[in-house]
């Protein structure tokens, strides 16, 4: 009897994880719409913290915990995934954040459907919380860009990451 208990709590043990990950990852609420362009959908323990518009541009945040996604949309951009990421580095998270590194290397990705790019980035708020984000840029067919920007404190990203990539895959562009 005593093996089957132990056989048991492994079994809890290795394979939980999987089970929790599983039922955190399920659609939860109604998705935020950003512009009338694209629709994230926040998964179980993620809210709907605000949307609105920051300098002329409709922005919208997902959070859960310390765990942050920014979606900006950036109608009529035109051009490709790279050049967009490469501006929201300069214009956006270089404003925003002292002591910024950006990653140089550019990940290729797929978004609904769309393709587009990723880097990474750590830097320090004005607050001096240090922070490290993800990236993701995507340009429609239209023209319009879309940025994803997840974002954690420095070395809680990697809690968050895949949530994040959940929702950022799942985008519907309209």
């Amino acid at each position: 009897m005593s093996a089957f208990i132990v056989a048991f709590v492994m079994a809890v043990v290795v394979f939980g994880g999987y089970a929790a990950a599983a039922m955190l990852s399920v659609p939860a609420g109604p998705p935020l719409s950003v512009g009338g362009l694209v629709a994230v959908q926040p998964l179980s323990g993620w809210r709907v913290a605000s949307s609105g518009t920051v300098g002329g541009f409709p922005v919208g945040r997902i959070t859960r915990g310390s765990g942050t996604l920014d979606v900006v949309v950036v109608p009529g951009v035109g051009g490709d995934p790279r050049t967009l990421a490469g501006a929201y580095a300069g214009r956006v998270l270089g404003q925003q954040l002292s002591h910024l590194s950006a990653s140089s290397a550019l990940t290729d990705v797929s978004v609904g459907g769309q393709p587009g790019v990723r880097f990474h980035y750590v830097g320090v708020t004005d607050a001096g919380a240090s922070i490290e984000g993800e990236v993701t840029a995507v340009v429609t067919p239209s023209g319009d860009g879309v940025v994803f920007d997840g974002w954690a404190p420095e070395g809680l990203l990697g809690f968050v990451d895949g949530a994040l990539h959940t929702m950022i895959d799942r985008a519907r562009f309209a």
